[in-house]
């Protein structure tokens, strides 16, 4: 397996794990405050579909987030955005899953396109302290699917789901 296949299957593994823990949480608790501190499940699955496309499209390939997003996405969900526990003030969960799967699709289809040489770009935007290259780009945007999908977990446990491997 070359290394542009090792990370899109890597990106992929990733994705089915969070959809694992997706799985049996009922929609009327997407919403829900978990805990202080803790964001809630309609927040952490849109602000990983923001951010695969800050991540991938808009540093790997130069592709505007606000063309990638519906209206209004990004400022719910991305890099700053506060979770609030209120489902009028976010789109529809159909919506938030629609976009995520979308955008991981569209995602893995970017990453495919790659050559190994292109890994070795410099990645665009600000300087970030977890990536100089468009490869590292793509393995920080797997590192942090993981880092959600552990806080997914949590959240899981705290509504008294059981752990899923």
């Amino acid at each position: 397996m070359n290394v542009v296949e090792l990370l899109a299957d890597r990106m992929d593994t990733a994705r089915n794990w969070t959809l694992g823990l997706l799985e049996d949480i009922e929609e009327a608790l997407w919403f829900a405050a978990p805990a202080p501190g803790v964001q809630h499940i309609a927040w952490q699955v849109g602000h990983l579909g923001s951010s695969q496309v800050a991540l991938i499209h808009a540093r790997c390939c130069g592709k505007s987030p606000d063309d990638c997003l519906p209206a209004g996405f990004r400022e719910k969900f991305g890099r700053g955005s506060k979770p609030v526990p209120d489902a009028a003030a976010y789109p529809s969960i159909e919506s938030i899953r629609g976009t995520f799967d979308r955008v991981h699709a569209e995602t893995l289809e970017l990453i495919r396109s790659f050559d190994a040489d292109r890994l070795d770009e410099p990645a665009t935007g600000e300087p970030h302290p977890m990536f100089k290259t468009k490869g590292e780009c793509i393995a920080t945007t797997i590192t942090h699917e993981t880092f959600h999908a552990g806080q997914i977990a949590l959240t899981r446990r705290i509504f008294g789901k059981a752990a899923i491997r």
